[in-house]
């Protein structure tokens, strides 16, 4: 059984100096991927002084 992977880094729309992650905008890239058959293997998120910038989101799925 083989697997395919896949990685997508999804900007935030959010100004820079935003504190809070925007979960929403995050959720709904896991949930369109997870609702075409990839499973999450990790999601790390960028940050610039602290503030979040992007998501790197890894998926996998069987070929």
């Amino acid at each position: 059984m083989s697997k395919k992977y896949k990685t997508i880094n999804l900007k935030f729309n959010n100004r820079w100096t935003n504190s809070e992650l925007n979960t929403e905008e995050l959720n709904v890239a896991i949930n369109a991927e997870a609702s075409a058959g990839w499973d999450v293997v990790s999601v790390s998120l960028s940050t610039l002084f602290g503030y979040p910038q992007s998501a790197l989101c890894v998926y996998k799925k069987e070929k």
